[in-house]
């Protein structure tokens, strides 16, 4: 993989270094400083790096560690920046890891999300025994972070209701910061929980409850907004914590045994399929996109997230949306009906897009239509019920005419068109 990448030239690059001296300086002692715009260009810098790096976290102090380094020199080439940021990638990568628990209140979980679950590096446990000295260090840390005066405009006594009411996740993950251990251990949860809300989420056409505070997302299981993360014995390894949008959780209702061992069954069957996928690591990141999406309160921001999700299962990135549209249409028997909503949702994408928001009280309305319309194809998606071989041969599927008609006369062409070969074969004197 390249240093840069290439959706920046070598002159818009230099352009950016240049903006960077300027606002450099280094003393004859090494000392280095900034003034002006550095966060801007340190930004852009980050955006810019191409460079395999594991987190953000990560790839943000390789970029600031360099630019403060006194080995890059005050009037630096683009040469010397690059040599500077892999010594500084590599020492960085050679730091001794660190033991991290990172801490999560879980909004609904179900009960099928039960016993250790393993997704590379990162171990989740869904059920912690509340009688270690670790679990009883970690409670207390967090309650008292909820409880001091500096955070009280953010912890109200509602949303402290709302986290007892959420099941404590806590994943074990080795990291070098609890930056990267935050980040790494939140992409497994996300999975996890966007497979268990794709179960959940079948035939959803609408929400059960609300919340005067703002609208509650589409999906129903939740991170609630107070995310810690500690060292090994559970006390804790950063002062500050992390959270997601939240203005409450849906309606915690009781589910009668039938459905839940439905949606278990579903939950088993698309997290194997996932396991064997041709494309596994496009599964596992649309299951975070999924979570994601649908776990917003922000319904706008939620729909726009959802039709990100569609651009990037329904096929390569320079297709026009045409093109996509028809494939997720194709997999249902009424194709037209999901033809016809794929454009209104592509209207309302354009105008949303453009600056022309639909009315507040419709966000609801169209944030329910993108999980009808990308949900049952997103399934269909992962489970790969054909066994195709790759992406392009499942799209390649799709694009396929749907009338009995036109298939017979694209088969009928084909054959043709291995009888030909067959002859050429023959002229030519080649063995078969």
């Amino acid at each position: 993989m390249s240093f840069w990448r290439n959706d920046f030239t070598l002159g818009e690059l230099n352009f950016v270094l240049d903006r960077v001296r300027e606002v450099r300086a280094v003393t004859p002692e090494g000392q280095v400083s900034f003034t002006g715009d550095f966060d801007k260009w340190r930004d852009v810098l980050v955006s810019a790096i191409g460079l395999e790096i594991r987190t953000n976290a990560l790839r943000d102090r390789i970029i600031r560690e360099t630019l403060f380094s006194p080995e890059l020199k005050m009037h630096f080439t683009e040469a010397d920046f690059k040599g500077v940021a892999y010594r500084t990638k590599m020492q960085l990568e050679r730091h001794a890891t660190k033991v991290y628990r990172v801490v999560f209140p879980v909004w609904n979980a179900p009960a099928f999300l039960r016993g250790a679950i393993v997704l590379d590096d990162v171990r989740l446990n869904p059920s912690p025994s509340k009688n270690t000295s670790c679990f009883r260090r970690i409670s207390s840390s967090r309650d008292k972070q909820r409880s001091e005066k500096a955070y009280s405009f953010f912890f109200t006594d509602a949303r402290r209701d709302d986290l007892e009411q959420c099941s404590t996740w806590i994943a074990r993950v080795s990291a070098r910061s609890p930056q990267d251990a935050h980040e790494i251990a939140s992409e497994a949860v996300y999975e996890v929980l966007g497979v268990a809300n794709i179960a959940k989420d079948f035939g959803k056409l609408s929400r059960r409850s609300w919340r005067t505070m703002g609208k509650l997302p589409v999906s129903d299981v939740l991170i609630g907004p107070h995310t810690t993360v500690h060292s090994e014995d559970g006390s804790l390894a950063h002062d500050g914590f992390w959270h997601e949008d939240w203005v409450g959780g849906p309606t915690l209702v009781q589910t009668n045994d039938q459905r839940e061992t439905i949606r278990e069954r579903r939950f088993l069957e698309i997290s194997r399929a996932i396991a064997k996928s041709k494309w596994r690591a496009e599964c596992r990141k649309s299951a975070v996109r999924y979570f994601k999406a649908f776990s917003n309160p922000n319904l706008e921001q939620c729909f726009l997230d959802g039709w990100r999700l569609f651009e990037n299962i329904a096929g390569s990135q320079n297709e026009k949306i045409g093109v996509k549209l028809s494939r997720v249409s194709r997999v249902f028997k009424s194709s037209t009906e999901y033809k016809v909503l794929g454009k209104h949702l592509s209207l309302r994408r354009n105008l949303i897009s453009h600056g022309h928001g639909s009315l507040s009280d419709d966000h609801e309305g169209i944030a329910f239509q993108m999980l009808q319309f990308v949900h049952p194809f997103l399934v269909r998606y992962m489970l790969n019920g054909f066994r195709f071989e790759t992406l392009g041969r499942f799209w390649e599927f799709l694009d396929l005419p749907e009338g009995e008609e036109s298939l017979l006369k694209e088969r009928q062409k084909l054959r043709q068109r291995l009888s030909h070969i067959d002859k050429a074969y023959e002229f030519r004197g080649y063995e078969k």
